[in-house]
């Protein structure tokens, strides 16, 4: 590799092979041998960049202010002449000797070279065809007719590279370079700083038009220079001074070959400018150029390098090539679409028969359509949809694609003027189709006639000659007797209930008794139920009826009364109905779809009466019945109350009452209790009735009502004192019951943990604690997120709410990911050994409660917004905005209204402007940055810089309407001029010069004017993100 820097002392051996870039100086011929060589390494670009990278140590590069006052780095403006330092001027020398063996191509210069080492080689061909540095704005005023041949050549190639080097500036690519090895000291040499660029940009902006003058002199001259060559720059010697080079040995270029590549460049920046006249005329020009060049020599060229396909694809752009008979299918596709679908039926039933456009592009017409019709943006014949989806229906039968989407159901809806284009879309297919594809159409055809029920679809076919081919003789007669309409079966033939028992059942005793356990399992009513225990139990005397379906389970304090029962029909018909009535009220069965709390309720009244006719039955245990049906129809009704809020059937005076009652039974001293899981419902009931004070001053021994205790208590508090009042120590410890671990002897631990409930029992073994356990009650997730969501009341929820978000906030402990909700001050701030527990569990349970609080409160913006926090910090940012928008929406009522500060702070704007910024929607993000109390600018400007079409994933420039900030409209105009994106520069402009968004304005104006656009914002986002 060449490198002068392996001439330092203490670096490796140097190669053999290695070519030091001094050797090009003492050997004329080297640079020769060296770039003829098939894979040269160090490639011709990167000798000039090694070059060139020499010459700035010897500090003769000049910045002079040209006739407009701008700068431009390394271009002599002046008439001057600088003395050049021999051993810089040789090396630029073999760096013009590179470039003219590369044949000047621009294309590779731009591509491989930095800008300023651009300016640099350009600056230096000056140089040596004018013998002295001039002003490049003078050039202008040169006598193009008299020049000699050289300075022709060097003017018209710097101002060609003027426009390419703007062009390519806004389209280019970062090529992909060998990576850098960063050594101390040393720089990458292709580095330009951005400032730099810009500057040297800026500068070429100013110098465009000039050029374009130049060129166009240079056209009206009709002179062809000539082109220099490897051997035109003659090397330096020692024994001679003398800087002069061999023009002479220059190559001759036809006038066709040097106008053709100029009206080329030019029309490629007029075009580039989006002056489209002026690049149609050079674009001719260029097209007639290339023809005749092409008629009298072959490539490749000497200097020009129009390539033929992109010089149609440029025609193309401008309208200015015809449609020929030779284009192909796509291409007429493609044509078509840009006209607004002018002939496309034309173009479809074409590739119909000679299949030449990929299906997937015809899918993206076909959606295209329905999209543009739906958005309003223009109008088509109304067939026009129907049209195009029959003939790539048509196409997907004919290739055998099974994938005809709901093609059916609309030639259904269509009527004959559907079934019309059908008939005519088959008909040219037919004649020229292979066996199997007129198979496939055959057998799509006998499916339409004789499973879909489409009117006069087999009269169209019998009436169609091409079409009848499709059959044979029996197939036509087959669809024929489809005419006589389909046999009309009786209902009691479809019916399976005859009430007639089959003779195989009562040929075997076995299959009649299954039966009727069948009916018995599927059966709510509670006389056929007692009607087929009657015929069961003479059938199987010695098994009980109750367990002919294990999915038959009681409590254990209500399956102890029913097993004291007398055995036989009386057990078996009460165990069932109790049962039953849990199936109907509480459990979750595949066979019942829904919940029927009146037919619960009913069995229970049939039990009651059945154990109180009952002469068998002793006393003490029709009382234990009593209390347990009392207390069974209680925890209906409570079930209903809450799945039904608010539920208008049930008086909640009564269901308090009640509630009072049941757990007032605890301290009675009774011989019989309520079962927990009813104790947990009347304690949830009652905190959500608001009956507070009587959860508080309950008896806590039970530790299933310490959570619903703690939740009444800081109620109270928030009520009373307005939550002003520090909840003690031992009340946070309480409410560790969203913890997921167990409770050790009397203490609850702190956090939430990862381990399952289990405890360790006294053999080192584990145990899993059981629903019905008074110690295990709510110490599991599932367990805490059922007790949550049956909370209906608003303050109980938004209590329970605090406690978890404040859990998170000390868990996490990071400020930027907070979750903001009311009452979280209520909580303390520190917990210990926090990085032993799973913070994620509690925003999963969090979630949980405010998704199903939100079904029955929808409106609460607080709860809204939470769950946007949730989704923020979990890194779900279209969830977030999705809830932000939503709680916008109900304080606002849908925009119409300026949304409060005190609900949508800038705490929630700065969230919703990352959420943007992280799915890549930077132009929200920057319309965002204006709904702060304070214009963020900082994040607005960076927001618009990411603003790239490879990289923004919204709709850009159509939200600039929602702008008002004038401020941030300006950056914009100067961020679209330094892009060269006229268009958006334009739009950008028109927006800030509407009248409503005049600084001068009195804020009134400038008020509406802004609530205005935000609403417009807003919607278009909920649009976006809610829909």
């Amino acid at each position: 590799m060449m490198d002068v820097d392996l001439l330092r002392p203490g670096t490796v051996p140097i190669s053999p092979d290695t070519i030091l870039w001094f050797e090009f100086l003492l050997d004329p011929n080297l640079l020769e041998n060296h770039l003829r060589k098939p894979n040269p390494d160090p490639s011709p670009t990167d000798l000039i960049i090694k070059f060139l990278l020499i010459v700035p140590e010897q500090k003769e590069v000049a910045v002079k202010p040209n006739i407009e006052g701008e700068i431009i780095e390394g271009i002599k403006t002046e008439d001057t002449t600088i003395k050049r330092n021999r051993k810089s001027l040789a090396l630029k020398i073999l760096a013009l000797k590179v470039a003219a063996y590369l044949k000047w191509d621009l294309s590779i210069i731009e591509s491989r070279l930095p800008l300023p080492m651009q300016v640099t080689l350009l600056q230096e061909l000056l140089y040596l065809a004018l013998d002295k540095d001039v002003d490049v704005g003078s050039h202008r005023d040169m006598d193009i007719s008299s020049i000699p041949d050289h300075v022709l050549f060097a003017v018209t190639m710097f101002h060609t590279w003027v426009l390419h080097a703007l062009m390519y500036s806004r389209f280019s690519i970062k090529q992909m370079r060998l990576p850098f090895i960063a050594i101390p000291g040393l720089q990458d040499p292709t580095y330009v700083p951005p400032n730099v660029g810009e500057e040297i940009l800026r500068s070429l902006e100013t110098q465009a038009g000039n050029s374009v003058e130049v060129l166009g002199q240079v056209l009206a001259s009709r002179r062809a220079p000539r082109v220099p060559a490897f051997e035109t720059f003659v090397m330096l010697r020692e024994d001679s001074a003398e800087v002069k080079q061999d023009w002479d040995s220059s190559v001759d270029i036809t006038l066709l070959e040097f106008h053709c590549q100029i009206h080329y460049d030019l029309g490629r920046y007029h075009f580039f400018r989006e002056d489209y006249p002026q690049a149609s005329e050079h674009l001719c020009c260029t097209a007639d150029l290339f023809q005749q060049l092409g008629s009298s020599a072959t490539p490749p060229y000497l200097y020009c390098t129009v390539r033929e396909a992109e010089l149609q694809g440029y025609s193309e752009a401008c309208n200015l090539v015809p449609a020929s008979v030779g284009e192909s299918l796509l291409y007429q596709l493609l044509r078509c679409i840009r006209d607004q679908y002018t002939g496309i039926i034309q173009v479809l039933q074409q590739d119909n028969l000679k299949r030449e456009i990929p299906l997937v592009h015809r899918d993206n017409l076909e959606l295209d359509i329905q999209g543009a019709l739906s958005s309003g943006k223009f109008t088509v014949a109304r067939d026009l949809p129907m049209q195009v989806m029959t003939l790539n229906t048509v196409r997907r039968i004919a290739t055998g694609a099974a994938n005809w989407g709901d093609y059916v159901q609309k030639l259904s809806y269509g009527g004959n003027r559907a079934l019309d284009m059908l008939v005519n879309a088959l008909k040219p297919l037919v004649p020229a189709a292979e066996p199997a594809e007129k198979e496939r159409l055959r057998v799509f055809l006998q499916d339409l006639i004789m499973f879909e029920d489409i009117p006069s679809l087999l009269e169209k076919v019998m009436a169609s000659p091409e079409l009848k081919q499709l059959f044979s003789k029996d197939q036509l007669e087959e669809l024929s007797s489809k005419k006589e309409g389909e046999v009309q079966i009786p209902a009691l033939l479809l019916s399976s209930d005859w009430d007639v028992m089959p003779s195989t059942l009562n040929d075997n005793p076995r299959l009649e008794l299954g039966s009727l356990e069948q009916q018995l399992v599927l059966s709510y009513d509670t006389e056929e139920i007692s009607k087929l225990l009657k015929r069961t139990i003479p059938a199987n005397p010695m098994k009980p009826q109750w367990r002919i379906n294990n999915k038959w389970e009681l409590p254990i304090p209500l399956q102890s009364v029913v097993m004291s029962l007398p055995r036989g029909y009386i057990q078996d018909y009460i165990y069932i109905l109790l049962a039953k009535s849990r199936e109907l009220a509480i459990m979750k069965v595949s066979y019942i779809p829904f919940k029927d709390f009146e037919a619960a309720q009913w069995m229970l009244s049939v039990v009651s009466h059945e154990t109180k006719n009952c002469g068998s039955v002793n006393s003490n245990t029709l009382y234990k019945m009593g209390k347990l049906l009392s207390w069974e129809g209680l925890l209906i009704k409570i079930i209903q109350f809450l799945l039904d809020w608010p539920c208008p059937s049930i008086n909640s005076q009564s269901l308090t009452t009640d509630c009072k009652a049941c757990l007032s039974a605890l301290k009675a001293g009774d011989s019989v209790i309520p079962r927990l899981e009813i104790l947990e419902h009347c304690a949830l009931c009652l905190l959500n009735l608001g009956e507070w004070e009587f959860l508080v001053n309950i008896d806590k021994r039970w530790n299933y009502f310490e959570l619903a205790a703690e939740i009444a208590y800081v109620c109270i508090d928030v009520v009373k004192h307005k939550g002003n009042k520090k909840v003690a120590k031992d009340a946070w410890e309480f409410n560790q019951y969203l913890t997921l671990l167990v409770v050790v002897e009397t203490s609850v631990l702190p956090m939430f943990g990862s381990n399952p409930q289990q405890k360790r029992s006294g053999s080192g073994g584990t145990t899993v604690i059981h629903r019905d356990s008074p110690s295990g009650a709510l110490h599991s997730r599932s367990a805490l997120s059922q007790f949550l969501g049956r909370l209906r009341d608003e303050t109980a929820i938004a209590v329970a709410a605090s406690l978890l978000a404040r859990l998170h906030n000390v868990l996490r402990d990071e400020p930027s990911l907070e979750l903001v909700v009311e009452y979280t001050g209520l909580w303390p701030a520190v917990v210990s050994n926090a990085n032993s527990y799973n913070n994620r569990a509690v925003l999963e349970v969090l979630s949980q409660l405010l998704l199903q609080a939100l079904k029955y409160h929808p409106t609460n913006v607080s709860w809204l917004k939470l769950l946007g926090d949730i989704n923020f910090v979990l890194g779900h940012h279209a969830k977030a905005l999705r809830y932000y928008l939503e709680a916008g929406i109900v304080v606002s009522d849908y925009f119409s209204q300026s949304m409060p500060r005190s609900v949508m702070d800038d705490n929630v704007f700065r969230r919703m402007i990352k959420c943007c910024t992280h799915l890549q929607c930077h132009t929200q993000a920057a319309v965002l940055c204006q709904f702060l109390e304070e214009v963020d600018y900082a994040t607005a400007f960076k927001s618009l810089g990411d603003m790239k079409s490879s990289s923004c994933s919204d709709a850009m420039d159509a939200y600039y309407s929602c702008i008002w900030d004038t401020t941030i409209l300006e950056y914009l105009v100067h961020l679209h001029t330094k892009r060269g994106e006229h268009h958006r520069k334009q739009q950008a402009i028109r927006v800030m010069g509407l009248l409503e968004l005049n600084c001068n304005n009195n804020e009134e104006i400038q008020r509406e004017a802004a609530n205005i656009r935000k609403s417009r914002f807003l919607r278009a986002m909920a649009k976006q993100y809610l829909c």
